[in-house]
């Protein structure tokens, strides 16, 4: 087993344990995005719910190739793939017509005898001596095996894991070799060549395994192709190029790679593209880590080494399909290794203000490098920069002090010094801040405001001050202009906002604030404005009451006397619908605090209403809802009016045409009243109320009077219209 394992790496550059180890599923054996020929079903398992959520036991894929149909599987578990290359598999094609298939309900079988892995003397015959690929696929099968203890006497438990470890590397690298090779894919079982198929039909294909199904749970795997359908080599995702020092790393997106690729070869051109020659002379694999997410796996990265730094190479990769196929190479992608090593960093920097805003440095080299190229100054308000260059001209290797003519006077100044190489490399020095001597004051502190909660919480803010070496401030208060002020900050408040706390429970009714700037010189500002600030009342005002009220079948008009509080500020009317479920109180009208009546002309007939009002001061606080005023509004029955009522004969003068307007949305229906030859008006006829109009065909010569109203299904009316009277003769 030893000289299998050596094999191995020699030609996977992948460590035994990269597979022996893992219980990761290898990208080939997942159905991958290659639609439709990566399709796998089975129908083994239908309603038993444990089984329908199992790993796969088996996995087919198809490749279409015009006179061809290639089907490559994978068995998922290492004792399944002992016991089927035992038994072998059996493979079924059906012809698909629609959405189902045709046929025989067995299909045809393809495999009178079941495929098997080649015996040692078919690979013999068949085996190159350069195949090296081949001898290990041999060696997998039928390499000496990790022997276990007389059963008679029992297996140890390290006897146990050694042949299952055993079993689960020959399992892995049969399928990793299998990736690589169709002649080692054919050797190993694992690969079928349909030369029967014809051009314009889809097939389903079926693979199962002969194995016990008491010893080894059996699985079916199917997959779908159109032999219309020629796919395409597939393409290489989106490479990332990162150049370093005499190497170049290379990474790819790992699951849209796994997609269609097991491994993978790099080529790099010293000529400018014209030729190319492979890398890695065996096949490239990054299997995952027991410790890396499988929904989020980390890109497939490849670092090469370069010959030297600065001379251009252009690589191009390409992966190889569970096919055995190289899948289309990406684009050139030039590269170029570059010095990464940076010279030392300059030391003992200092920073001292001289006058103004000059500011000298100086700082020290203790070894210079023969690339060394000379120093670079930056300056930044900020300790972590971002720091500007202030010399454009590299400063020569020599130098130990430079002059800074533009310090800020008011501000912070911190500078690095760079010592660049001739590749721009850069040794940075530790930030060095100058102490500037000022004795310029800030301005004073502007757009002091505040307010007071319920609770004795006090809310400052102010405009922050522009000047660059601006602190902070300190917060002072007096419960009287005229008094001291004492500071309440217990440190600059480098913000423009303050929290204060003060009692709510004392006689006096105000309390006053202002503040201080202060700059890194720690120099006062001269004191801002004073803030007034009145504390909050906590008691509510008290409620208004109501002293009268009309009703009639339209309105309801209240009145009440206001709250007595003297900072009553604003009143709330509140109303509710009572109907045996009383409804919630809604926020009816907001008013001035000087309002004492109200007129609610938005009710209904024979509806009851409360009402009820708020008081507001001017904390706002709110009183309790004052005791309600509860009416009933009445229906008197009168209805609104017809208009229009009219009275002309018909064209034909057969009959008399009466019309009127009447606008209202409600159940109702009109009545017509009439009369003949001045006799009394009678009713005469009901209308419905979608009409505007009736014709009186039952009509003779002489006088008529014609009067209508609405009479609604409630009991109201409306008033019976003016008569009109019209002159009728019969033709």
């Amino acid at each position: 087993m030893k000289k299998l394992l050596f094999l191995i790496i020699l030609i996977s550059g992948a460590s035994p344990s990269t597979f022996g180890q893992k219980k990761k599923i290898p990208a080939s054996q997942i159905p991958a995005t290659q639609a439709p020929t990566r399709q796998s079903t089975s129908g083994a398992v239908k309603n038993d719910t444990l089984k329908k959520f199992q790993p796969r036991s088996l996995y087919l894929i198809a490749r279409n190739y015009g006179d061809s149909v290639v089907l490559r599987w994978t068995p998922r578990e290492p004792i399944y793939w002992r016991a089927a290359n035992r038994s072998g598999y059996i493979i079924r094609r059906y012809v698909v017509e629609g959405n189902k298939p045709s046929g025989k309900k067995t299909g045809t079988v393809l495999t009178p005898q079941p495929i098997k892995p080649w015996t040692p003397e078919i690979w013999k015959a068949r085996i190159k001596p350069a195949d090296t690929l081949s001898l290990v696929a041999a060696q997998i099968l039928y390499g000496k095996t990790v022997s276990t203890a007389d059963p008679k006497k029992g297996v140890s438990m390290q006897e146990a894991m050694n042949a299952t470890n055993d079993l689960q590397n020959r399992h892995a690298y049969a399928i990793l070799l299998a990736d690589q090779s169709g002649f080692v894919a054919n050797g190993l079982g694992m690969r079928f060549v349909d030369r029967t198929v014809e051009k314009g039909k889809t097939y389903a294909y079926a693979i199962y395994a002969l194995v016990d199904a008491r010893q080894v749970r059996s699985d079916t795997a199917a997959t779908v192709i159109n032999t219309t359908v020629i796919l395409p080599a597939p393409e290489m995702p989106e490479v990332m190029v990162e150049q370093l020092d005499h190497a170049v790393k290379f990474s790819w997106d790992r699951k849209r790679a796994d997609m269609f690729f097991s491994t993978y070869f790099l080529e790099r051109s010293t000529d400018q593209g014209k030729t190319f020659k492979r890398v890695n002379h065996q096949a490239f694999v990054q299997p995952l880590r027991d410790d890396q997410n499988e929904l989020i796996p980390p890109p497939i990265t490849y670092v090469d080494s370069l010959p030297s730094n600065y001379r251009p190479y252009i690589y191009r990769i390409y992966g190889i399909t569970p096919f055995g196929e190289a899948g289309k190479p990406t684009k050139n992608l030039p590269v170029m290794g570059r010095d990464k090593i940076s010279p030392s960093a300059p030391v003992q920097v200092t920073a001292e203000h001289i006058k103004g805003s000059h500011v000298r440095l100086r700082w020290q080299k203790k070894s210079n490098e023969p690339d060394f190229a000379g120093f670079m100054v930056g300056k930044s308000p900020n300790v972590n920069g971002p720091f500007v260059p202030l010399n454009l001209k590299l400063l020569p290797k020599t130098a130990t002090e430079f002059l800074d003519t533009e310090a800020l006077v008011s501000g912070t100044n911190y500078y690095v010094i760079a010592a660049l190489d001739t590749a721009n490399n850069a040794g940075l020095s530790l930030p060095a801040y100058v102490i500037m001597k000022d004795s310029l004051p800030p301005g004073k502190p502007t757009g002091l405001t505040g307010k007071i909660d319920t609770t004795g919480i006090v809310k400052l803010h102010w405009k922050l001050g522009k000047e660059l070496d601006l602190y902070g401030y300190l917060v002072y208060y007096a419960n009287a202009k005229d008094h001291a002020f004492t500071p309440i900050s217990t440190d600059f408040v480098a913000d423009s906002t303050f929290t204060d706390s003060v009692s709510l429970r004392t006689l006096t009714e105000k309390i006053y604030y202002r503040i201080v700037a202060f700059d890194k010189n720690r120099n006062p500002s001269k004191s801002s404005d004073i803030l007034e600030l009145k504390k909050p009342d906590k008691n509510p005002p008290v409620a208004a009451v109501f002293t009268g009220f009309q009703v009639t079948d339209t309105t309801v008009v209240m009145n009440w006397a206001p709250s007595s509080s003297a900072d009553l500020t604003s009143q709330l009317l509140y109303r509710r619908v009572i109907n045996g479920t009383d409804s919630a109180w809604i926020e009816y009208a907001r008013l001035d605090k000087g309002v004492k009546d109200f007129t609610d002309r938005h009710v209904k007939k024979l509806t009851r209403y409360e009402y009820s009002i708020v008081a507001i001061d001017d904390a706002g606080l709110r009183s309790k809802k004052s005791f309600p005023l509860s009416v009933r509004v009445y229906d008197s029955g009168i209805r609104k009016k017809i208009e229009g009522f009219s009275a002309n004969k018909s064209a034909d003068g057969k009959a008399i045409v009466l019309s009127w307007n009447y606008k209202v949305k409600d159940e109702f229906r009109f009545v017509v009243y009439r009369s003949f030859n001045k006799g009394d008006l009678l009713t005469y006829k009901s209308v419905a109320a979608s009409d505007a109009s009736f014709s009186d065909k039952n009509v003779q010569t002489g006088e008529y009077e014609y009067a209508i109203k609405a009479v609604y299904q409630d009991g109201g009316e409306s008033p019976l219209s003016k008569p009109v009277k019209i002159e009728y003769r019969a033709k």
